[in-house]
């Protein structure tokens, strides 16, 4: 019985060592209901940023500094976490990293764009199937980026998320699904655009501007969504005849027009709002 004693032991020891393994958690954590925390403190408020407090009005109560730091802070800590954690191996594609954060919705939010850029961008559905369905819901992303702007002098984020963070990184990723016309990915980006003010504005206006220019079949094909922005388009239409001059404008009437056939029926109303080419 002695001789057995060691290898019973080992064997123990092995047991332990693996269900200890297995208790870790294989991603990176975030507490539960931590946006909702923030929420509470008052929506996008912040502690000391003039520049998003111009965005939400005075109004706004601003939360009590140190609970909005330390949201702001294992927010940050969380940001990190994603930038630096490596793909457990196995067969789940890298799912298990956002486990830990599905309880938090922005941790869910940006754990799933961690993941999406980690899997060399294979999981766009999974990204635009997490990401708000509705106008009111895309304040997410906004109040992801007053989240990550708290308290930053210095923003420096990790690199996953240089340089502006990871709020414009899910929209930068989002806007590519939806030049690479993928299903929901249009729409998904104009709820974002229909929530951004601001500096989020100017933004979205610029990669709605390239849009315009190099996608009159997108325009076309995506008009039922892009109709319900007529008044931004109209301006930014605007702002590129100034930038672009006559001809070029003319080239982005030729390209609409080109798209447009006789049996679609939006096509009166694009040419137009487009105007018809020369």
């Amino acid at each position: 019985m002695s001789r057995c004693r060691p290898a019973w032991l080992a064997l123990i020891g092995l047991l332990v060592a693996s269900a200890a393994q297995a208790a870790e958690p294989t991603g990176c954590v975030l507490r539960k209901g931590l946006y909702d925390a923030w929420l509470s403190l008052g929506k996008r408020s912040l502690i000391s940023l003039p520049k998003i407090g111009a965005l939400v009005g005075a109004s706004k109560a601003a939360p009590e500094p140190a609970s909005a730091q330390e949201i702001h802070n294992e927010y940050q800590t969380f940001f990190q976490c994603l930038s630096d954690i490596a793909l457990a191996a196995g067969n789940d594609d890298g799912h298990s990293l956002c486990k830990e954060a599905a309880a938090d919705r922005i941790g869910s939010l940006v754990c799933q764009v961690a993941l999406y850029v980690k899997t060399n961008r294979a999981g766009g559905k999974e990204l635009l199937d997490v990401l708000p369905a509705s106008k009111k819901g895309a304040d997410l992303i906004w109040d992801l980026e007053a989240i990550a702007d708290a308290g930053e002098s210095d923003k420096g984020f990790p690199p996953l998320f240089a340089p502006k963070g990871p709020a414009y990184k899910i929209i930068d990723e989002v806007f590519v699904l939806a030049l690479d016309d993928r299903e929901t990915a249009m729409s998904k980006y104009f709820h974002i655009v229909g929530a951004a003010s601001g500096t989020g504005a100017q933004y979205t206006d610029s990669q709605i501007k390239l849009l315009l220019r190099e996608s009159p079949v997108l325009v076309v094909k995506h008009w039922e969504v892009m109709r319900q922005y007529q008044p931004k388009l109209k301006k930014l239409l605007a702002d590129l005849s100034a930038e672009l001059g006559a001809a070029e404008m003319n080239k982005i009437r030729q390209g609409v027009a080109g798209f447009c056939t006789k049996g679609n029926l939006d096509c009166p109303e694009i040419l137009k709002f487009f105007g018809r080419p020369q």
